[in-house]
């Protein structure tokens, strides 16, 4: 009897990353959704599908068509404690941030697990980053890290460094994505959903790069299309820009970054224009000195201000 393991198995091996193959089970199951993360209603059975999770109902499944889906894949999802990690229901289930601030997602993918390891490469997590307040595994090659703004953070660069060591102590290699940091009034398990969807994307066709951020990322977004991601950067464009910010980011894009030549236009002096700079990347983890992170503001500003160039 073909089973729908057979089935969805066989279209697991030919593929890599599962969106490029979730058409084809979903041509033996129609009723097949696909999600970042696991089903939290006991009548959906999640099943691991490259970096996502196949969601289908129980009651159109017959009984020996769960029980095998269930033996292969019942050991491999994470059941994760919600009293010690009260982040899960934050990104899971919409649950509100209790602390008023500005919060980022650190996404870990392994490509070599650490089977075993997990508490103990989670500890060396927290000792590392002193703004963690949450990290938990999601399934056996994804760790999620929920770091606290702090006008300190990491970027992506120092980041790189520190998970080639922990690799290195751990036998193991990870790819990271660098989310940007969010208001807490927002709603976390949508903007979790759509940086989960996206980094997917990063994968598939930057697969190979060991840390990334959005902004190193923005053509994969010119590449794939903004439009399932639009909830996402609104949200950064709402959170970081102020008609003055979008001034600066405007006048710095058409002088390629030169900040002499911008301050010039803008009948500003130098120094309180480089003030202003250092501000907002205290605020948003972003240098308007770099021209992807400039890019990525101007893109921002270009796609959602009522003033375009």
């Amino acid at each position: 009897m073909r089973t729908c393991y057979t089935k969805i198995n066989r279209v697991h091996q030919r593929r890599s990353f599962a969106i490029h193959s979730f058409q084809e089970v979903k041509h033996h199951f129609p009723e097949a959704t696909l999600h970042a993360t696991v089903a939290n209603d006991q009548t959906i059975l999640s099943i691991p599908f490259g970096q996502q999770f196949i969601w289908l109902p129980k009651e159109t499944l017959s009984k020996k068509e769960s029980l095998l889906l269930q033996l292969r894949d019942g050991d491999s999802q994470k059941t994760v404690d919600h009293r010690a990690h009260p982040w899960y229901a934050i990104l899971f289930e919409h649950q509100p941030i209790p602390d008023v601030g500005a919060y980022r997602f650190l996404h870990v993918h392994f490509t070599k697990s650490i089977d075993g390891l997990q508490s103990e490469w989670l500890a060396e997590i927290r000792q590392m980053l002193p703004s963690v307040v949450d990290l938990f595994f999601i399934y056996d090659n994804q760790a999620v890290i929920i770091e606290a703004h702090n006008g300190e953070n990491l970027r992506v660069e120092d980041l790189d460094g520190l998970f080639v060591a922990l690799d290195m102590d751990f036998d193991c290699y990870s790819q990271l994505f660098v989310g940007p940091f969010h208001q807490s009034t927002h709603d976390f398990t949508l903007l979790w959903e759509e940086e989960s969807h996206f980094y997917q994307e990063v994968l598939h066709t930057r697969g190979q790069q060991k840390s990334i951020d959005l902004p190193k990322a923005l053509t994969t977004l010119f590449i794939s299309g903004a439009a399932p991601y639009l909830s996402l950067l609104r949200t950064l464009y709402l959170d970081w820009f102020e008609e003055e910010t979008e001034t600066i980011i405007r006048s710095l894009w058409h002088h390629q970054g030169n900040a002499s030549s911008t301050a010039k236009a803008l009948f500003m002096h130098r120094n309180s224009l480089l003030y202003k700079i250092d501000k907002f990347q205290t605020l948003t983890n972003l240098n308007l000195k770099g021209m992807d992170d400039l890019l990525l503001c101007y893109f921002l500003c270009q796609t959602f201000s009522a003033h375009t160039d």
